[in-house]
């Protein structure tokens, strides 16, 4: 094929294990290969039309290849600027030019999995949720550098988030997605202006009681602006294992909750969701991070997105110490 069919060995740098860089790709020609099936387990069938497609053209292999996360999608580099007009869109394999792009990369190390994709994804989220400078703009997607044949503990990857410069500057808080109790999608931008008190919450737990008087906390000050934000974890002893549904239903019936509740989720560890991965960051937040240490913690986030207070969970929600921080924040 010539040059215009010239593979790149490396398009852009391989952005280090561990890191998070926001990095420039260049336009590039590619080719795209989708199958039926899932974007994990059955990713053999799209890579499969693309080396048929490479070898009856005469493309050399390279590295590295896109997948898409959320269909059975592959993309390969073949080239700089417009389509080849020698390299024809067949047989399940489109040519397509992408633009020059900046994302975010983080670098992975492991086995090219989904439960490896979520976690890397996971941290990107909460790393990107602190930049004030760029915003997300387009689903995140994995990079591979190594090829199958490579051990799975050897392999590298990266996961890539497409950026866009803000608009206009929204704390990190605001721009978390999450998703309500009853399963629809949000972020936390609606509570932006109020005084936010998060909890993390369980239905089988010592602490549990505690529902009332957060219920009453939320009755006393909601018309000055403070919401009560709950955050269902089976993050410990199995102390919340029923369904969003059944949860939604104990809190109505038992304590009578009317502030928000939200889909059950993980506080701690690897796997936390990134609004906690940025409440607990001690980078962020001197003196105020550190994993959640059981059912209840609760942290206070003022009307401008910013991270006030916490508190552990035996500290009630009439606790003379919370209320008086609740009234400082609520002050005009």
């Amino acid at each position: 094929m010539g040059g215009n069919a010239m593979s790149y060995e490396s398009i852009y740098p391989r952005t280090p294990v561990g890191t998070i860089e926001i990095k420039q790709l260049p336009a590039r020609t590619t080719l795209v290969a989708a199958a039926p099936g899932d974007a994990f387990n059955d990713r053999g069938a799209a890579f499969r039309k693309l080396f048929a497609y490479i070898q009856a053209n005469q493309i050399a292999m390279s590295v590295p290849v896109e997948a898409s996360a959320s269909k059975n999608e592959m993309v390969f580099f073949v080239g700089s600027g417009a389509p080849s007009p020698a390299l024809p869109s067949t047989n399940g394999v489109r040519v397509q030019a992408l633009p020059a792009t900046t994302v975010a990369s983080i670098g992975l190390r492991g086995s090219y999995s989904r439960a490896n994709y979520d976690d890397g994804a996971k941290r990107l989220a909460a790393w990107l949720a602190g930049q004030t400078e760029w915003r997300a703009s387009g689903q995140p997607y994995a990079v591979y550098w190594n090829s199958p044949f490579v051990p799975w503990f050897l392999r590298k990857s990266e996961i890539h988030q497409p950026l866009s410069p803000a608009a206009a500057t929204v704390p990190a808080f605001y721009r978390f997605e999450v998703e309500t109790i009853d399963g629809a999608r949000t972020t936390l931008a609606p509570y932006r202006g109020q005084v936010a008190l998060v909890v993390n919450v369980a239905s089988k737990c010592g602490f549990t009681k505690q529902y009332a008087g957060l219920q009453k906390l939320y009755e006393t000050y909601r018309e000055r602006g403070l919401v009560l934000l709950g955050f269902p974890s089976n993050d410990f002893m199995g102390q919340e294992p029923g369904t969003n549904a059944e949860i939604r239903q104990f809190c109505t019936l038992t304590f009578g909750v009317t502030f928000p509740l939200f889909a059950k989720i993980q506080v701690k560890g690897d796997a936390k969701h990134p609004l906690f991965g940025w409440l607990t960051d001690n980078t962020l937040h001197p003196g105020m991070g550190g994993e959640v240490s059981w059912n209840f913690n609760k942290f206070l986030v003022g009307r401008d997105g910013t991270l006030l207070a916490r508190f552990g969970s035996r500290t009630t929600p009439d606790a003379a110490e919370l209320i008086e921080a609740v009234e400082k924040a609520l002050k005009p």
